[in-house]
């Protein structure tokens, strides 16, 4: 599989050196064939999406109010594994293409390797404005969450663009596209018992990559030791 890294999350607006917060999203896109239930083969170009940290404590808790302004034309969805909301059954439905391309969302809860083992993103739930597991996209101002918050699925850890938790995956047979312009707004904290943040990113244009820059400041910063 050829990986190819296109974009870094950069900086959001942060109050001071010493926060401790999401600090932008960042994608990893790359072309891969993979293999699906009964041989067939599908030939993709996947984009991984990313929350970025600055602090090892960070706990995702939502994602929410995404506008995909520019996508591929439809989202590759495996066999075995159809819907928004990850699920790999196990045992012959546990195919490559399952793992590593088919298209999901999800607050956290995969290894660095970010593909979708047993149980992996587990207990994501889809806020109305997704349009539902079966959609052919994210609705407009679509979310989705942690529907589980004591699991906390949702803390940061190593990943292939830096210390961060993935967010989503999507995939397509149709060749490369971009989501540039895509804009989310995310809500974390520093486990149980902690306040929530919040900020908004949006996926922008950079020389020979994506980069992503926080829109708002960030709301809502109080926490509780």
């Amino acid at each position: 599989m050829k990986t190819s890294a296109l974009g870094l999350g950069m900086a959001a607006v942060v109050a001071s050196a010493a926060s401790a917060d999401i600090t932008g999203v960042a994608v990893n896109a790359y072309s891969q064939v993979v293999e699906d239930f009964g041989g067939a083969s599908a030939s993709l170009y996947t984009v991984d999406v990313y929350a970025l940290s600055d602090d090892s404590a960070d706990t995702l808790l939502n994602v929410f109010n995404m506008s995909l302004a520019s996508s591929a034309s439809s989202y590759f969805q495996s066999a075995t594994g159809a819907g928004w909301l990850p699920n790999n059954l196990g045992s012959i439905f546990d195919t490559e293409a399952l793992r590593k391309g088919d298209s999901f969302v999800t607050i956290g809860g995969f290894g660095p390797d970010a593909e979708q083992a047993v149980g992996a993103g587990s207990g994501t739930g889809l806020d109305p404005n997704f349009g539902g597991n079966s959609n052919g996209a994210p609705g407009n101002l679509a979310g989705w969450f942690n529907s589980s918050p004591p699991s906390l699925n949702g803390a940061v850890g190593d990943s292939p663009v830096g210390q961060g938790v993935l967010i989503g995956r999507f995939s397509s047979e149709g060749g490369e596209f971009s989501l540039e312009g895509t804009s989310l707004s995310m809500t974390w904290n520093q486990g149980l018992g902690t306040g929530p943040s919040q900020g908004t990113f949006s996926i922008v244009p950079a020389p020979g990559a994506f980069a992503l820059l926080g829109l708002a400041g960030l709301a809502g910063r109080r926490r509780r030791g």
